[in-house]
């Protein structure tokens, strides 16, 4: 059973990790490498478009330097963008494109379990009505984020700029190189996350902090580059994960979440915190 209580005092929580979803990521992320080998032009056919929701889908490329600025490209993928994801892959004329697009089919599916055994945990522990429900309903808009950051940067050198994530929760499911650190709930240190391949790390977005109304908060978490990364750059999978009827950070009227300060939430008091959020 999982002791979800660990988010109130650890921030995260580490989940089984079925060997089949082991394999089929595995195989995922070679594909994303043979992707981002590909010319720019080719994956930019694949290029970002907006969804319902606050994320879209497909392909970026950030080469923009700036203090919260991430130099990385990244994918979006949702099963209900398969379709969508497919026709545009085939039209690049990259085997590569298609095997992508085709490898990311079958993991939300394998995911699923996963994520289920943690909401029921979440709504018995927490005593939210029906989040298991609609947890296993945002599935079909689960988001895959592939990402690659850019070697040729200094060991120690912050790649993944402090902040919280926007949706209700995520889920790390790989990465080429360690590197991830939290924010310490004090905001006094920041400590390295153990990740292995034989488990995967879940920790509480902005959306789940909402929901649980400051019980847990939404984890403050960076990525420093190791001599590996550094050199080589760095690949890594997460997913997030957001539920029905949940109110949404508004991005609009407050900001990108990167430009607020390390921990900003961490001590937000909730009649401050819950302004932040509109609903959908």
């Amino acid at each position: 059973m999982l002791n979800v209580e660990n988010l109130e005092t650890e921030g995260k929580v580490y989940l089984p990790y079925p060997r089949a979803l082991r394999e089929a990521m595995g195989d995922a992320m070679a594909r994303w490498e043979a992707f981002c080998a590909l010319p720019l032009e080719t994956k930019l056919s694949l290029g970002y478009t907006p969804d319902e929701s606050q994320s879209g889908n497909g392909y970026e490329c950030k080469t923009e330097r700036g203090e919260t600025l991430d130099l990385k490209e990244n994918l979006h993928f949702r099963l209900s963008w398969y379709e969508t994801g497919c026709q545009k892959a085939r039209a690049t004329g990259s085997t590569a494109a298609v095997e992508l697009i085709e490898s990311l089919q079958v993991l939300p599916g394998l995911i699923k379990p996963s994520l289920l055994e943690f909401a029921r945990e979440v709504e018995r522990t927490f005593n939210i009505r029906e989040f298991a429900d609609d947890v296993e309903a945002s599935v079909p808009n689960l988001i895959i984020r592939l990402l690659h950051y850019f070697g040729d940067v200094s060991p120690d050198e912050v790649i993944a700029k402090p902040h919280i994530d926007k949706g209700g929760f995520t889920l790390h499911l790989w990465e080429s190189a360690g590197g991830v650190e939290q924010l310490s709930l004090d905001k006094k240190t920041w400590l390295p996350i153990p990740v292995s391949h034989e488990e995967a790390l879940l920790f509480p977005s902005s959306g789940l902090q909402y929901l649980l109304r400051n019980k847990v908060k939404a984890l403050c978490h960076r990525v420093v580059a190791t001599p590996e990364s550094a050199r080589d750059g760095r690949y890594s999978s997460v997913g997030f994960v957001d539920f029905r009827g949940n109110a949404s950070y508004n991005k609009s009227k407050y900001g990108r979440l990167q430009d607020r300060p390390a921990g900003f939430n961490y001590d937000m008091p909730w009649d401050e915190f819950r302004k932040l959020f509109d609903f959908r």
